[in-house]
């Protein structure tokens, strides 16, 4: 995790509700769905041939059930899900991340993880960051990727996918996606106060033993 990022996900874990996660369902231990619009509020699966979106109990982080999001043997095909997060204001950061692992050695298919900018007034999209590509291992690890809203937007559509696109003649592999969160990022003098009471909360309680 980047330092930047890895200091934003510790301030946040002593924020304030303000700074609470922004997803609904983020441990998927309720169903996705794949009936199309409206996204907020729901995890919107999405898949080609051969390929698979759907809740999975086989390998979860957290809870009961996970993400589990699958290809088979198919070159060219894809499968994900993704939620809208509406009533953002441009300039500010947000913070997505969650935990990822794989069942398949060699995994033959590629991750890419994004938010898409969109505005509510005219159901468009604005623009969307760069994919990030992390490679889940054997054991869960956790991804991140933080971004500002750009002007003219004021929802993040946040997306995880896999892909075998890039992985020709083959696509094929399973990747389990659990504990996902999308968090507003506070500004640095902000940051500053919530960390040194963070620092207040970790002393005193080490004083009460």
């Amino acid at each position: 995790m980047k330092p930047l990022a890895f200091t934003a996900a510790l301030v946040l874990s002593f924020a304030p509700s303000s700074f609470a996660n922004l997803l609904t369902n983020s441990g998927f231990e309720d169903p996705i769905t794949s009936d199309g619009a409206p996204f907020v509020g729901f995890w919107e699966g999405f898949s080609g041939g051969g390929a698979s979106a759907a809740n999975s109990s086989l390998q979860p982080h957290t809870g009961a059930q996970s993400l589990g999001l699958s290809i088979s043997n198919t070159v060219n095909t894809f499968a994900g899900a993704f939620q809208d997060v509406p009533g953002l204001t441009a300039g500010q950061q947000y913070l997505f991340d969650g935990w990822h692992v794989t069942t398949s050695s060699p995994l033959s298919a590629g991750v890419e993880i994004r938010i898409e900018w969109r505005n509510s007034v005219s159901g468009t999209e604005i623009s969307r960051t760069l994919n990030s590509t992390p490679v889940p291992g054997a054991s869960y690890s956790q991804w991140n990727l933080q971004a500002t809203v750009p002007a003219g937007a004021d929802v993040a559509r946040v997306v995880y996918a896999i892909q075998s696109f890039s992985t020709s003649p083959l696509g094929d592999g399973n990747v389990f996606v659990d504990d996902v969160s999308f968090n507003l990022v506070p500004e640095p003098s902000t940051m500053a106060l919530l960390a040194f009471g963070g620092l207040g909360m970790i002393a005193w309680r080490r004083l009460r033993g």
